[in-house]
């Protein structure tokens, strides 16, 4: 029995120095694998451990563990999204190191990330002193670098970032004054991606991850970012990718934000082409006064403001949705589909942008207004050879003031070569004021052109004791003592078939176009068809 054993556990030790030198053999080719196979390790993390800068490293089909920080440049190949499985960990997978003076370039080729729980992540000590009160990235986390000027370079094709969560476990009293002192606040976002590098995302899905409330994990969270992505600086770009069913919420007593159901993009630059957003939701179901800034928006995508310019191209926007209700307060949402900052040199051609809602309400309890516009988006660029149909904007307050509009954009630049049609504003209060306008365009800033485009189908729908309906297919004026608008040009349009409807005490004017004592240009254009008149202040 003794010399049994003895055999046993020599030809035990011969397979681990055979192993062990394989996979040196291999490191020293650059050439890295995990698997079961003879030489390969068994775990990502014990090759990345063991890679030099450039090396490969294939991992063979089968499911391996998570957890996994990869802070040297290497190129981890999988056998198929389909095959070859990373799941758990907090995130997934973590792409450099926070505050490093140098960051790895990485790429990332046939894999599924999945089963990610991040409750907090480096950037929560030193952003907030303590664990817990800022959690991001579920799937990947791309931490920013020593001086906050980037991160990681890295690039993820052929791959699917699925079923990953994000909420935070404490908070943190650096809000504004809250009723009861200083708001608490927790930050969630990034539920598939969390990234301060340069990201590129190729032949790619992003779907079903949650954020803040919507994990499950925790109602914690007071901005909720990010259901897809969150990206913080730099460059961001997407190519035959697919960003659906994320999820974000945020709900009282905490919740104030909720934004980017499918995509946040707060830095750097943004192409986006050949691809799909859908069905992303943003929700934010208050309980707060109108003391504190609070909103919902970009169902989809929100493109802000510091990110320089921002291009999107042959792409579906679709079935997102953005919602906000408070039981005490005002509630305000919008930008169903894609919510672009003013400052954004932004520009969209041969795109569809449909079926996204947004949806405002006070519930019971509420005495304040109610606020909802854009469903497709609030686009301030060049649009081209694009169709916005099917959206909608539905907002309602049991006891408040109501303002909906722009059914399906609100837009100052170029528009040509394009459809608005058949998108809906419906708006009703049983004892405030109703105002409702553009159902399918109003002009934020002075200065839009239509050129070679249709506008038709578009309704407004509002009741109420006492109001007002304007602009059923486009509104050209000032909305809640902002900009004037102004500067409109119809070249070579059409503006039919659009209609105002609401109850007795609503006035109704400017079914195809209002305009408010604005000059118009017309050329060789057409505004016919529309109810209850065609055109009011022309």
């Amino acid at each position: 029995m003794f010399i049994r054993r003895r055999f046993v556990t020599t030809a035990s030790l011969a397979v681990v120095i055979a192993a062990s030198s394989a996979a040196a053999a291999a490191n020293a080719s650059g050439k890295l694998c995990v698997g079961s196979t003879p030489g390969c390790y068994s775990t990502i993390q014990a090759a990345v451990d063991a890679a030099h800068e450039g090396d490969t490293i294939t991992v063979e089909p089968g499911t391996f563990a998570g957890g996994v920080t990869i802070d040297v440049s290497v190129r981890l190949v999988g056998a198929g999204a389909g095959r070859t499985i990373i799941s758990g960990g907090g995130p997934v997978l973590t792409i450099g190191e926070f505050g490093a003076s140098t960051e790895p370039t990485v790429s990332i080729e046939g894999v599924t990330i999945t089963g990610g729980i991040t409750r907090s992540s480096p950037e929560s000590v030193p952003f907030t002193g303590q664990e817990g009160v800022f959690a991001a990235g579920g799937g990947v986390e791309i931490p920013p670098n020593a001086d906050f000027s980037g991160g990681a370079t890295v690039t993820i094709a052929d791959s699917v970032i699925t079923g990953n969560r994000v909420a935070p476990s404490d908070t943190a009293p650096f809000g504004p004054p809250c009723p009861g002192g200083p708001c608490p606040f927790a930050f969630a976002g990034g539920g598939g991606i969390d990234s301060w590098g340069t990201l590129a995302l190729a032949n790619t899905t992003i779907s079903d991850n949650r954020v803040g409330s919507a994990s499950g994990l925790s109602d914690l969270a007071s901005d909720a970012e990010g259901g897809a992505i969150e990206n913080f600086l730099g460059p961001l770009r997407i190519n035959n990718s697919v960003i659906r069913g994320n999820r974000l919420s945020a709900t009282g007593p905490n919740g104030r934000f909720s934004v980017g159901g499918g995509i946040h993009d707060s830095g750097g630059t943004l192409a986006v082409s050949n691809s799909s957003v859908t069905d992303n939701s943003a929700t934010l179901a208050a309980s707060l006064p109108n003391s504190v800034e609070q909103l919902a928006n970009g169902g989809g995508m929100e493109v802000a403001g510091d990110v320089s310019a921002a291009t999107i191209s042959s792409t579906t926007i679709s079935g997102n949705s953005v919602s906000m209700t408070n039981t005490v307060g005002d509630a305000e949402a919008f930008s169903g589909g894609i919510n672009v900052g003013l400052d954004v040199d932004f520009t969209m051609s041969n795109s569809v942008v449909a079926d996204n809602g947004v949806s405002s309400a006070t519930l019971a309890g509420s005495s304040g207004d109610a606020e909802g516009d854009s469903g497709a988006g609030e686009l301030l660029g060049t649009i081209n050879s694009t169709r916005f149909t099917g959206n909608t904007v539905m907002v309602t307050s049991v006891a408040g003031d109501v303002t909906a509009f722009a059914g399906a954009l609100m837009d100052v630049g170029s528009l040509a070569n394009s459809v608005i049609s058949d998108n809906h504003v419906h708006a009703s209060s049983p004892s405030g004021t109703v105002f409702a306008a553009g159902g399918a365009v109003v002009l934020d800033e002075p200065g839009l052109t239509f050129r070679n485009s249709e506008v038709s189908g578009n309704t407004i729908d509002a009741n109420g004791a006492v109001g007002s309906a304007q602009g059923g297919g486009i509104f050209d004026g000032p909305i809640d003592n902002g900009p004037p608008g102004g500067l409109l040009s119809l070249v070579n349009s059409e503006v039919t078939g659009n209609a105002l409807t609401g109850s007795g005490g609503i006035t109704r004017r400017g079914g195809g176009l209002y305009i408010q004592n604005l000059p118009l240009t017309l050329r060789h254009s057409v505004i016919a068809g529309n109810s209850p008149d065609q055109c009011f202040g022309c």
